[in-house]
């Protein structure tokens, strides 16, 4: 008797059944289950902890409007599709919570409407790039605008998405930008929902700098804390508040930066700060130690620099650091423009390495030099650090190997820029940023009489809690650059000789605040690096046509012999035996 088996029809069907099966399961998994993989070196797709955190604890929806969309360079198109990537993250911690657009500012065809739009965007805080397209018969200009409005409750806040605004774009300014993105939408996120903030006072009675002369800084901080302006004026009370029944007294403020000033801080001044210090406040100092400058040298060829006396050497001393009185020289520097010897009827003005301006470049890992350009500084002085066991310092910026300590007191004079052979040796890096952090030991301890322990403040703390400060040797790092007829001023950062922000100051000092106040959400997002991994542009061109080819040519092939594989196997699967 001959075997039946399943006729063909109902194993085809079987099949069938059990593919519909299959998909319909994966399906129903891929809903509930989710996976998913990262297979980049750097963890581009990988949202931080802080950002997740931020997300999925958003009690109200996030509006995101991007204005990085229609006919745009291909730089700039790497930013808009890296800004949708990081959204789409976002939103798989919280679909519900978390919605966005793009929008082409210049997509309307009406010149007044685009006008209008413009203009609306930078009533907002946008800044806007006028950029080059290169096209078959020559140039035209574009407006873009690259950045975004975040809303929540209510509340809008402009993220500027590329990095600068003062130059056209270009593939290391985009990639940058694409490193900050986490952070900018981050921070522009948590600025929205943040409660309360920290407070952070400038200090002033001492010569320190003007408001204006500070604006840039101080304008940036005020996006994430409360800043004001404070007097000390002897009063113990100007820091912290006495709190009956208190052991120790309690800060008003949790951060004070003292910039450059330029007068002796009398003693009470000096031990209401200390004690600041020891109820758990942080300080960031820009310091500068001798009383060099410009001013002079426009109307000599020379000025002599000495030590000034500030009176905050033992204080920092006792923290672990020490600011010595002299000026450095590297040869990594910025630039000065110099009238040289009457050429005709004209002086001729040319431009030379000015040595006393060092330009600091971030070596380090740190966060809080991570990811920043380099620095800009100005009569800058070297520093040491001091052996206390209970503090860890950490050097954040250096000058170059090639460089010079020149002693106090200092001649400072225009032809220094003729003496390049003066940086010819190398030597070790001077420090001239320090991070110190830990419990620190009180700088009046055994210093204090009884009577002024009984009466003048028996609150006094002689052995810190756990906080950190930061020392940099120059006062003008975080000056900004001021147009005293036009009454307005520069971004820190900014050189006029490029007529750009090519420094890295503002970022610094960000990055350092954020640091001091415990701010890791912000600065974790910051210290991201994502490598860029250009093409080489002579083989590109040089190999276009051959690449092109291929991209054409092998998928089809691939095809074809799939479908000849799948045809053999098929005919051989189901041919009839003989």
């Amino acid at each position: 008797m001959a075997r039946t088996g399943r006729s063909p029809r109902l194993r085809d069907l079987t099949e069938l059944v059990a593919g519909i099966a299959i998909v319909l399961l994966v399906l129903f998994l891929a809903g509930r289950v989710r996976l998913r993989a990262d297979l980049t070196s750097e963890g581009r797709y990988t949202l931080k902890e802080t950002t997740r955190q931020l997300v999925a604890d958003l009690d109200d929806r996030v509006y995101v409007k991007v204005y990085l969309a229609g006919d745009l360079p291909a730089d700039l198109r790497r930013l808009s599709e890296a800004t949708r990537e990081l959204l789409d993250e976002m939103r798989v911690y919280g679909p519900d919570k978390l919605a966005y657009s793009f929008i082409d500012p210049s997509a309307d065809p009406d010149a007044n409407v685009r006008r209008e739009v413009y203009a609306t965007l930078e009533k907002e805080g946008l800044q806007y790039s006028s950029i080059r397209i290169r096209e078959k018969d020559g140039y035209s200009e574009k407006i873009v605008f690259p950045g975004a409005l975040v809303t929540y409750k209510g509340r809008t806040v402009a993220v500027q998405l590329l990095k600068t605004q003062l130059r056209t774009p270009d593939a290391d300014m985009v990639n940058r930008s694409v490193n900050n993105l986490e952070f900018e939408l981050g921070s522009a996120i948590r600025q929205l929902t943040r409660k309360e903030r920290p407070r952070i006072a400038f200090l002033e009675g001492h010569g320190e700098l003007e408001p204006i002369e500070v604006r840039d800084v101080a304008t940036l901080l005020g996006e994430h804390y409360d800043v004001s302006r404070l007097r000390i004026d002897g009063r113990l009370d100007a820091l912290s508040d006495r709190l009956e029944g208190a052991r120790f007294r309690n800060n008003r403020w949790d951060m004070l930066i003292v910039a450059k000033p330029d007068s002796a801080f009398p003693d009470k001044d000096l031990y209401i700060i200390d004690q600041f210090v020891m109820n758990g406040g942080k300080v960031l100092w820009l310091l500068d130690a001798m009383n060099a400058n410009l001013d002079s040298l426009r109307r000599n060829q020379y000025s002599m620099a000495t030590a000034m006396d500030l009176g905050l050497d033992q204080l920092l001393f006792a923290y672990g650091v020490r600011i010595n009185n002299d000026l450095l020289l590297d040869r990594n520097c910025a630039p000065i423009e110099i009238f040289t010897t009457p050429y005709g009827n004209q002086r001729k003005l040319e431009r030379f390495p000015w040595y006393f301006e060092p330009v600091l470049v971030p070596q380090g890992s740190h966060p809080i030099v991570n990811n920043i350009d380099p620095v800009h500084t100005r009569f800058v002085s070297s520093m040491d650090t001091i052996g206390t066991d209970s503090v860890r310092k950490t050097i954040l910026l250096t000058t170059s190997p090639y460089n010079r300590v020149l002693r106090n007191p200092v001649r400072i004079a225009l032809n220094i820029v003729e003496q390049r052979a003066l940086l010819d040796r190398a030597a070790t890096p001077a420090p001239v940023a320090v991070l110190l952090e830990g419990p620190f030991r009180s700088a009046f301890a055994g210093r204090l009489t009884q009577r002024f322990l009984q009466e003048g403040d028996p609150q006094y703390r002689e052995q810190g809690r756990r906080t950190s400060q930061m020392v940099i040797s120059d006062g003008d790092v975080i000056e900004n650059r001021v147009d005293p007829a036009k009454g307005m001023y520069y971004m820190l950062g900014y050189d006029r000789y490029a007529n750009a922000k090519i420094y890295g100051n503002r970022e610094l000092l960000l990055n350092a605040v954020n640091y001091l106040l415990d701010d890791r959400s912000l600065i974790s997002l910051r210290a991201r690096a994502i490598t860029l991994r250009q093409l080489d542009p002579v083989r590109s061109t040089r190999e276009r046509t051959l690449w092109q080819a291929v991209n054409l040519a092998v998928p089809g092939l691939v095809v074809l012999l799939a479908g000849i594989l799948f045809h053999l196997l098929r005919k051989r699967r189901y041919a009839r035996p003989a």
